[in-house]
């Protein structure tokens, strides 16, 4: 088991522009040393429960407690108010079982983008493309974590690359 040890903390990982809470986590969870092997596992190290799996799947009601980022922030080595512009305002996120993604993007940069989980998104703001609510190959829903763990659909196998093909011009 792993404990949680300020004095000799955690890989740093700083949080990419636009990146969700999801995909933080996950990419910090998997960092070169810090090898936490789930997100309910990390949560539980930092004193903050299940928060960080909650987070982990673009669940965000309760909203993150200032003792919570406080938490997650002492882990981490990221200031609070870094780590909220990772959470979406209230209001505004689309309900968990709605992730979208771009292909395009996570050919380029394997990060799962904010915005992509904003009500008012329907396109990629760096690619003239659709978002992907699912697999085009196997139609399954995508999950963070299991998208950027994978070159692609872990269901049925399909490349980013693939779908990228199949992703719809705005």
């Amino acid at each position: 088991m792993y404990t949680f040890d300020p004095d000799h903390p955690y890989t740093i990982v700083q949080p990419l522009n636009g990146e969700s809470i999801a995909s933080f986590l996950y990419r910090f969870r998997r960092a070169k040393g810090n090898r936490i092997s789930s997100a309910s596992a990390f949560g539980k190290l930092i004193g903050i429960g299940f928060a960080t799996c909650r987070w982990e799947k673009l669940r965000f009601h309760p909203r993150p407690t200032q003792a919570e980022l406080e938490a997650l922030s002492q882990a981490t080595r990221i200031e609070v108010d870094r780590l909220n512009e990772l959470f979406p305002l209230p209001g505004e996120a689309l309900p968990p079982e709605q992730v979208r993604f771009c292909a395009a993007c996570y050919l380029e940069e394997p990060c799962h983008r904010l915005a992509w989980h904003l009500k008012a998104t329907d396109s990629c703001d760096r690619h003239p493309l659709r978002l992907l609510p699912a697999c085009p190959g196997c139609k399954k829903p995508f999950e963070v974590a299991d998208a950027l763990a994978a070159a692609g659909c872990q269901p049925c196998g399909m490349s980013f690359k693939s779908m990228k093909k199949r992703q719809r011009a705005c």
